[in-house]
């Protein structure tokens, strides 16, 4: 039983003393107005009729306007603590005075009392939800709320039953019963101080203290405080749900209580009906929230738990006006009561979780007092209309309700949509902050700036103002004389820069000039210096033919200009070009010896990219064995782009080279699909090196094809533990570069499902590990493994739904903001599916409670010798050598 109660109530530790105490006072406040409410509906029934409630409807939406007014004054100079037991005194005590005058039967009175018992409901209600706002997060209140309204409804039982037995049992007179209320609401006081005792002022963030004083009203707090409101769609939504739902349900009340005076003639058969009416009610209330509730809301999520009370409802109100009659009317009132205070209840609520608490504060009071009871007012305007103007009865006032349920249930559509959008929009902007303040420094800076920039000692502050420029790429906004002076700047970087800049943005004009940097000490000036000439070279104008100037370049004494000229050919050349480089002429620059021969032969391997041929493979061979390794990296680019196989095999035994593994990846990468077969079965060969088999998954990633993201896929389910994370990085990263990436998404749920048992069993196996000694790098492992397993759920996460939304929460969740990472976890909460949150949720739940929490696979294991097993049977090669060795060392 004790397990039972725990998986219903789902606290964590610390919690329980503070729920406990916040339930106790959310079931006394229900049981006080459910006896207030059968005394209030029997006396006015009877006394007055039902044909008077329209009116009542209307005054009570006149009586809120100055009852808020006083509340927000009185609010504004108290906390949030002394404002709850201000108010419940004062209602305490209006309960005795009106028993006191309730003897003189006035029907003023029996308004009056109606409209008292209506503005007491919203009162204690709404006071106690803000409070729960207050003291609980989100994630807490996504756990707490339902069981806050199980209380609630068991209050609402237990004051029906209560008020039946007292009137049919016990000969009480139902006005006795407000004594019997204002002595239990005056004993709430002492409840209030022991919650502001437990909180004091550090069980909530600091922003929501129930101790903190709010801001004094200033002159335009009105005017700001409605400008707030209209700014929130999210707010506005909620306004609207809940007075088109008051408009609704107080229009369905008046039906049920229309055919149910019609039926009990007197007040003491009238009121023990409504007693025992809101007791039955209350049953199935608490039934409902007990067994549905909180599974359906897990399910359904806070969209289906808006969406369901208005969807019965309108089946309800078909059956009202099908058959009108005590049973329908019972049933379609009885289906509001006991939705309206269980799950429709605790999902309206958990609508404003969204909401920052400071907004919270200064609207909720509003929305629950104006709007709940200026709906009700329409309401009864709309009654007056419905019944005394046309005359409509309570099988033709049954079409308006569809009508407007109808509406309810549209609105309900959008609320859900906005809830999920207020929470991306307050995590994106939390964990993006710091970027975007980065991304606005910078920003593109007026040419002014640039100019000054361009004009700094420093080389990096130089290098991105000429970017800058480069991207704005204007040729008649250039500051050409600053410009020129940087074609003789000391930093090759930034001569080489200023040059792409002047070629790439079309800056004619310059050949005479650059053509002097054609021997400048820097390889890459003098290649761009080049493309330059090369690029704007007028034949006509030098009445020299270009093909005549590059053959005498590639034989000119001076070797830099033979570099220069080889380099261009290979980044610029047409097909004329290229036919000027001969196979002897490589061999000869190849085995060249003398000054600057390791950049001759680099120029060697980049024009062998683009003029290979069968015949001249010895040379490329040649230059991939060589020893200088920038002459190899540039060759081996050079072979990645010929395509070769005949190099395949060397290039992948330069993955063993920390020196030529980056090179390597990218030269591979080129060969495009013809080699996937041959990276599949490097990938999944145990017999081939683990570090080896690492770096295949980013040269299928660099491959950039449809065809290598299916490999990938596929390798998936053959790879060992370490080189799966790489295959699920690449993956990833994929996704962002391929314009409409196929995945599975069946296989990727299953991954997700074995990475999420991997990551709590994981850690169940370093919680029973550390008790140990001498297991340091074991568990040293085992935590980095855990974080890579936790890593991998989000990546394959992001393949499934909206990658940027998935990395905002997972930035969110790795956080140290409390707030923050509960916003997270319920924003992911409301993206993903059932069949996934079901065993994630409890993983990412216990990073808040800091307890290990691990759902479905708390189970599996109990004992370290357990946690050593599973590890050495884990495809992963450094676990499974440490666990086998950590079980001979503990043996």
């Amino acid at each position: 039983m004790k397990e039972y109660l725990l998986s219903i109530v789902d606290l964590k530790s610390g919690e329980g003393r503070i729920v406990g105490l916040m339930v106790l006072y959310n079931f006394i406040l229900l049981v006080t107005l459910y006896l207030l409410k059968p005394v209030r509906d029997s006396l006015f029934l009877v006394e007055l009729g039902p044909r008077q409630l329209p009116f009542v409807f209307i005054l009570t939406a006149l009586a809120v306007v100055p009852i808020s007014i006083g509340y927000s004054r009185f609010s504004a100079r108290v906390s949030m603590g002394w404002v709850i037991n201000g108010i419940t005194l004062f209602l305490a005590v209006n309960l005795v005075v009106i028993w006191w005058l309730i003897r003189t039967d006035s029907q003023i009175l029996y308004f009056g009392f109606y409209i008292w018992v209506s503005i007491y409901s919203i009162l204690i209600t709404s006071q106690f939800w803000l409070l729960a706002n207050a003291l609980f997060d989100p994630m807490q209140a996504k756990r707490i709320f339902g069981l806050l309204s199980l209380s609630a409804i068991a209050g609402a039982m237990a004051g029906g039953e209560i008020t039946g037995f007292l009137v049919d049992q016990a000969g009480v007179a139902p006005q006795q019963l407000l004594l019997v209320g204002a002595v239990i609401l005056f004993g709430t006081l002492l409840l209030v101080w022991a919650i502001r005792k437990e909180a004091d002022g550090t069980f909530a963030p600091a922003e929501s203290s129930i101790e903190s004083y709010p801001v004094r009203e200033q002159p335009e707090m009105g005017r700001r405080f409605f400008n707030d409101i209209m700014n929130s769609r999210h707010l506005m939504l909620i306004i609207g749900i809940i007075a088109i739902s008051v408009i609704s349900t107080t229009i369905i009340d008046y039906q049920f209580k229309t055919v149910a005076s019609a039926v009990y003639l007197t007040d003491e058969r009238l009121t023990a009906f409504m007693g025992r009416f809101y007791g039955r009610v209350s049953i199935i209330a608490l039934v409902l929230q007990l067994f549905l509730s909180t599974k359906f809301i897990e399910r359904r999520g806070v969209g289906g738990a808006v969406t369901l009370l208005p969807c019965i409802l309108l089946l309800g109100s078909v059956g009202l006006f099908i058959w009108t009659g005590l049973v329908a009317a019972v049933l379609l009132r009885g289906t509001d009561q006991s939705l309206k205070h269980s799950l429709d209840r605790t999902g309206r609520e958990l609508l404003f979780i969204p909401v920052k608490m400071n907004l919270k504060k200064r609207t909720k009071v509003f929305i629950d007092l104006f709007v709940d009871n200026g709906a009700q007012g329409f309401a009864g305007l709309l009654l007056l209309l419905l019944t005394f103007q046309l005359t409509l009865s309570v099988q033709q006032i049954s079409l308006v309700v569809i009508g407007l349920l109808a509406c309810w249930i549209i609105l309900a559509y959008w609320v859900q949509r906005s809830y999920v959008n207020e929470f991306r929009e307050s995590v994106e902007k939390q964990v993006n902050n710091k970027q975007a303040a980065l991304q606005q420094g910078g920003s593109m800076a007026s040419m002014d700036q640039l100019v000054q920039n361009l004009q700094s000692h420093d080389e990096a502050t130089v290098l991105r103002a000429l970017e800058s420029l480069r991207k704005r790429c204007d040729a008649e906004e250039m500051p050409l004389q600053v410009l020129e002076r940087l074609l003789g700047h000391p930093d090759p970087g930034i001569r080489t820069s200023c040059l792409q800049l002047f070629r790439k943005c079309e800056i004619d004009g310059y050949i005479e000039e650059i053509a002097r940097m054609i021997e400048d000490s820097s390889v890459a000036v003098r290649l761009e210096a080049a493309r330059y000439i090369y690029h704007f070279y007028d034949a006509q104008r030098y009445e020299v033919d270009w093909l005549e100037i590059l053959k005498e370049g590639l034989h000119h004494q001076d070797i830099k200009i033979r570099i220069a000229t080889l380099g261009l050919i290979a980044k610029d050349g047409g097909r004329e070009e290229r036919a000027l480089i001969t196979t002897d002429y490589l061999e000869q620059a190849a085995n060249y010896r003398g000054e600057h021969q390791k950049d001759l032969k680099m120029e060697v391997a980049r024009v062998l990219g683009v003029v290979y041929a069968r015949d001249r493979s010895h040379i490329l061979m040649g230059l991939l064995q060589d020893s200088s390794p920038e002459v190899v990296q540039r060759a081996i680019i050079a072979a990645g782009r010929v395509g070769d196989r005949k190099f395949i095999h060397l290039l992948l035994d330069y993955l063993n080279s920390e020196k030529y593994r980056r090179t390597a990846q990218k030269g591979l990468a080129m060969y495009g699909d013809r080699i996937l077969g041959t990276l599949f079965d490097y990938l999944t060969d145990d017999e081939v090196a683990l570090s080896k088999r690492l770096l295949i998954p980013r040269i299928l990633y660099l491959n950039d094809s449809q065809v290598a993201l299916d490999v990938l896929q596929m390798g998936l389910d053959h790879c060992d533990i370490p080189v799966r994370h790489q295959v699920v990085k690449a993956l990833s990263r994929m996704r962002q570069r391929l314009e409409s990436p196929i995945f599975d998404e069946e296989q990727l749920k299953r991954f997700v499902y074995e990475e999420a048992r991997r990551y709590a069993l994981l850690r169940q196996s370093y919680s029973l590990l550390q008790r140990s000694d001498h297991l340091d790098e074991l568990l040293q492992s085992i935590q980095e493994e855990a974080a890579r397993s936790f890593e991998n759920i989000f990546r394959l996460l992001g393949l499934i739904y909206d990658a940027h939304d998935i990395y905002n929460v997972y930035k969110g969740i790795r956080s140290e903001n409390r707030v923050l990472v509960s916003e997270s976890i319920e924003f992911l909460d409301n993206l993903i599916e059932w069949e996934i949150k079901k065993y994630l949720m409890p993983l990412f739940e216990s990073l808040l409670s800091r307890q290990d929490d691990y759902g479905e696979f708390g189970q599996e294991m109990q004992s370290a010798g357990e946690a050593l097993t599973y590890l050495s049977h884990l495809r992963h090669p450094v676990l499974h050598h440490l666990s086998i060795a950590a079980g001979r060392e503990i043996v």
